[in-house]
């Protein structure tokens, strides 16, 4: 039997939803519409014989979800990306033929009190599966204090406003990866995350986050690890992390570990949410999955009338190398729907000759 795509079984059952009911008209009027139109630049300095580079880019966004329709709705979106231009040739895409558009949400989905169950291209936000992914994901919550979330997907593709757009592409040859999540807040400021991930011939790999937060203060601690198949090395990582907040200044600590041999090896493969630099968008932090890498960072965020300012600095040590990374950035929402954010990255490697410094300015309006 031949597989039926997630994308076409979505189409197939809207199809089936608009003869059962002329009143999904309705749904379609009351649907919204949301995007972005975004500008981005980055220059960045290399040592040594590295060439600087840079580039400047345009990106449109654009999505449109139906209204409720006994539970069910129906979203669409898509963003386009083009470069203006280059420092050097290949800075924007790598000298590869990149992809200019591409259509990054494309589902059904169905919502009542017990469960939510979306099918087709959708964006998600697990802690090991992030971006775009042509998936089946079910949410329930029919259990107190409990939402279980249950998923499936076989391609995944990234659309950011500051960068090259990845397409959809399939995940360990079309068969894909399975999701077990479940997070449990019976417990006031106590959120526990067990979770279980298994992708067939390739790995599994599972793990625990606890993150407890009061008025004062926050901790979050964190073990992954994978069981490899075949003769690779299991991976396994560590994160621990304590916030809190002063006088409006935002203090954050952080510890990052990983296996001596493997690092993270498969567990990263479908996204993450732990690399420190990702708090700040557009951060890089290189090392952070590295085998036998230990990473510590400290975090500072401060709202200075209406100025979003944050810095992150850490160290890496890997094998017998390190790494040192400063983030510098600052957003102001000029309007509701328009805004401004520069940053300012520098980083120390341990060869003189891979230190570089970037500064990227992002100019928004989102709709």
């Amino acid at each position: 039997m031949k597989k039926i795509s997630l994308i076409a079984a979505s189409l197939i059952l809207t199809s089936n939803l608009v003869a059962a009911d002329n009143s999904f008209d309705n749904a379609i009027k009351a649907g919204t519409v949301s995007g972005d139109v975004t500008l981005y630049g980055e220059t960045q300095s290399n040592s040594g014989s590295n060439k600087d580079s840079g580039f400047t880019m345009g990106s449109i966004n654009l999505g449109y979800e139906t209204g409720d329709f006994y539970g069910f709705k129906a979203a669409v979106g898509a963003r386009a990306n083009h470069d203006f231009s280059e420092e050097e040739n290949g800075d924007y895409d790598g000298g590869n033929d990149d992809t200019k558009a591409l259509f990054h949400t494309a589902n059904i989905s169905y919502t009542n009190e017990y469960f939510g169950l979306t099918v087709g291209r959708q964006e998600v936000d697990l802690e090991w599966m992030g971006d775009f992914h042509e998936a089946v994901v079910l949410g329930i919550t029919a259990i107190p204090d409990t939402t279980v979330v249950l998923g499936y997907s076989n391609r995944s593709a990234v659309a950011d406003a500051d960068a090259v757009l990845e397409k959809f592409t399939k995940f360990n040859n079309d068969d894909g990866a399975y999701v077990l999540d479940v997070k449990y807040e019976g417990i006031k400021g106590l959120v526990l995350n067990p979770y279980y991930y298994d992708a067939d011939n390739i790995a599994s790999w599972y793990g625990l986050k606890a993150d407890y937060d009061n008025d004062m203060f926050g901790i979050t601690a964190h073990a992954a690890k994978s069981n490899e198949d075949g003769n690779a090395e299991d991976g396994q990582i560590l994160h621990l992390e304590g916030r809190t907040n002063i006088s409006g200044l935002d203090l954050t600590v952080g510890y990052v570990s990983t296996d001596n041999d493997a690092g993270t090896a498969s567990i990263t493969t479908l996204g993450d949410n732990i690399n420190p630099w990702d708090r700040i968008t557009g951060g890089d932090g290189n090392h952070v999955y590295d085998a036998d890498a230990d990473t510590a960072f400290i975090h500072f965020g401060y709202d200075l009338n209406g100025v979003e300012l944050a810095a992150l600095y850490g160290q890496t040590d890997y094998s017998s190398d390190k790494e040192k990374e400063l983030n510098l950035s600052a957003n102001y929402g000029i309007t509701d729907h328009f805004s401004v954010g520069a940053l300012f990255i520098d980083v120390d490697a341990q060869d003189s000759d891979d230190d570089y410094n970037k500064f990227a300015l992002t100019l928004e309006y989102s709709f």
